[in-house]
């Protein structure tokens, strides 16, 4: 059992000439969520910076060049693989953002790739890492837990109860089941509550947790190939906050679970 961290993120302080305009630049050019505390993307667990007030002009200063490079790099944030880093590079460009190094690939460590945008102090935030999975995975499915699914029979009571229990908002019905409540854990995972009477009782019929994959065709085949029985192909539909559907697959106990695509650059 995994207990709670002690410490659940950190953030990379830059002090910044203008604080409105660099909260501007974060929100509407790199697609960060922007609040007076923090701005992120990716949740804080992503990339996450403390974007405050310096007193004087001089107080901000980004970081020289490291020996024997040319650009000076303040944060690295690491991206899982090349399509999407790409994607981010072609998102930030249309977007205007000032590119200091455009993507590169460097033959020693993976190998690897990377390009290096600006923000309006001249801070630079590279994005990087190697292509395919990361670590050398060799599963297409990624290990974190999106959701676990319990049936109940009075939704509505569940709901409010496991709620208070966590000390949680209450959410309306899941829009794409319409039947059920998700309730949204510190890390990222859910709790998803499904109303056991509209499927006369039998809350066997749902997956007992989710995980994730960006490649269906590949997890399919992988998980074929480990005893796993495909009970639906690849086009499971009810998959909250995914845009490829999902795998239903059963174990040899009987115990299903559910393998959802992720939405493009996620």
């Amino acid at each position: 059992m995994a207990y709670p961290k002690t410490i659940g993120s950190t953030l990379t302080v830059f002090l910044v000439s203008d604080a409105a305009r660099s909260q501007a630049y974060y929100r509407d050019v790199l697609g960060f969520s922007v609040t007076d505390w923090w701005a992120e993307r990716d949740g804080l667990n992503g990339l996450a910076l403390k974007l405050l007030q310096a007193a004087k002009p001089e107080d901000v200063r980004p970081n020289a060049p490291a020996a024997g490079q040319s650009v000076g790099v303040d944060v690295y944030a690491y991206v899982d693989t090349w399509a999407k880093l790409e994607a981010l590079f072609d998102e930030f460009k249309e977007k205007g953002a000032p590119i200091a190094q455009e993507i590169v690939t460097y033959p020693e460590g993976g190998p690897w790739k990377e390009f290096i945008v600006r923000d309006p102090d001249g801070y630079a935030i590279a994005f990087g890492g190697v292509d395919g999975r990361p670590g050398g995975r060799r599963s297409p499915i990624r290990p974190h837990i999106g959701s676990v699914t319990i049936a109940v029979s009075d939704l509505g009571r569940a709901a409010e109860r496991y709620a208070r229990l966590l000390d949680l908002n209450v959410p309306g019905p899941d829009r794409v089941l319409g039947r059920s409540h998700m309730l949204t854990f510190e890390a990222g995972s859910d709790l998803t509550l499904v109303s056991e009477v509209e499927d006369g009782g039998s809350g066997t019929e749902h997956p007992l947790f989710t995980v994730f994959t960006d490649d269906i065709g590949g997890a399919r085949d992988f998980a074929l190939s480990l005893g796993f029985e495909v009970e639906s192909g690849t086009g499971y539909a009810g998959v909250a906050g995914t845009d490829a559907g999902g795998l239903l697959l059963r174990d040899e106990d009987g115990n299903r679970l559910l393998v959802a695509g992720l939405p493009a650059g996620r």
